[in-house]
């Protein structure tokens, strides 16, 4: 035992010996700079001493090794489903507040949101789950509030936190001083800021007292858990409008391979009708499409529909011109969350929709 514990030890023995009580002695010396342990340890040896009786140790490795699990976990899920809610909000803001120089970004655009989104759906509920665990364990159990494994990992995803916010800050101050504030600058700044302030406050509040006030902390775990689902919920619906629903997208991704088979067939029509008129200026069109599979220009795959296996409509026309056809499951408008974005010229109807081709002019894309 050092000087200082020595004298530590002294100081109790004597302030017992006139009667102080444990709790006075505790509050008395942690506000004098001694740390909980110190002072419970202090405290321990007197009743030893008194008692005669060593105090029983409590076997805590295991439960250590719970709580790190559990903490863990739950920091993990956190910083999934936070970052992930962040990027579709992002999302959103570009969607809605449109840059020109991004204008490929949002045609492709349902990739990223559906796997923000799926993020999201995974890793949210598992977080409210453990948090549940650990929130119910410390009320039964006060002196897991004292646990180490708890205060240095909530610290660690303190610093995180507080690290993101100073980047935001400096983000935003950088861009300020550099005169480029818009619109989506601002309120993505802000979106980052809220998250990790709404995170920094909850965490930090749980931090601040040693016992826990179940009223009070009800009241907190509550509020977080309202607006965090509250946030969730609303990004995830309004997600789930822009990108189209699971059906929706199935349509939209069939009608993305119609298109793609249909500028592959033009694509072998007008080499066929090159190397023909190479060799005979006055070759015509092939007459079906059975004679560019069977040349080798065509794979047959790309002849028929993906869902029906229905053959595509192939019509040679006047001059150099012929038409192509398909049945298109949905309607495709200008700007749409399917995986490929196409021209202007691509745009259909429900129902067939027929496309005129000039064998000497590019197939457009």
């Amino acid at each position: 035992m050092d000087n200082q514990s020595a004298a530590l030890q002294q100081f109790v023995e004597a302030a017992k010996s006139k009667g102080a009580s444990d709790d006075f002695l505790s509050a008395f010396l942690t506000r004098r700079g001694w740390s909980a342990d110190e002072v419970y340890g202090a405290l321990g040896r007197y009743w030893e001493t008194l008692t005669g009786i060593a105090i029983p140790e409590r076997a805590g490795s295991g439960e250590s090794a719970r709580d790190a699990f559990l903490y863990l976990l739950s920091f993990a899920t956190l910083a999934t489903w936070s970052t992930s809610l962040g990027s579709l909000i992002f999302s959103f803001i570009d969607y809605w507040f449109r840059d020109p120089l991004k204008s490929a970004y949002l045609e492709n655009m349902r990739p990223a949101l559906t796997w923000d989104m799926a993020r999201i759906a995974i890793a949210y509920p598992i977080y409210l789950l453990v948090t549940r665990v650990t929130v119910r364990e410390a009320r039964n159990f006060p002196d897991r509030l004292q646990s180490g494994v708890r205060k240095w990992l909530t610290y660690i995803a303190l610093l995180g936190t507080a690290g993101t916010m100073i980047c935001d800050l400096v983000w935003f101050l950088n861009n300020l001083l550099a005169g480029e504030i818009t619109e989506r600058f601002v309120l993505k700044s802000a979106t980052v800021m809220v998250i990790a302030g709404m995170i920094f406050a909850y965490y930090l509040s749980s931090l601040k007292s040693r016992r826990i006030n179940v009223p009070q902390s009800k009241l907190r775990n509550l509020a977080f858990a309202g607006a965090s689902a509250l946030a969730v919920l609303t990004s995830f619906s309004i997600g789930m409008s822009i990108a189209g629903t699971p059906s929706q997208q199935r349509l939209l991704e069939a009608d993305d391979v119609r298109i793609g088979n249909l500028h592959t067939i033009a694509n072998a029509v007008n080499a066929w009708h090159r190397r023909e008129t190479f060799r005979d200026p006055q070759a015509t069109l092939p007459q079906n499409l059975n004679l560019l599979v069977q040349s080798g220009n065509l794979a047959f795959t790309a002849t028929q529909d993906p869902e029906t296996h229905m053959a595509y409509t192939y019509r040679p026309r006047m001059s150099n011109q012929y038409e192509l056809c398909a049945n298109f499951m949905s309607t495709e408008q200008p700007g749409h969350m399917g995986r490929m974005p196409h021209s202007d010229f691509w745009h259909h109807g429900t129902g067939e929709t027929c496309y005129v081709f000039d064998a000497t002019q590019p197939v457009p894309w």
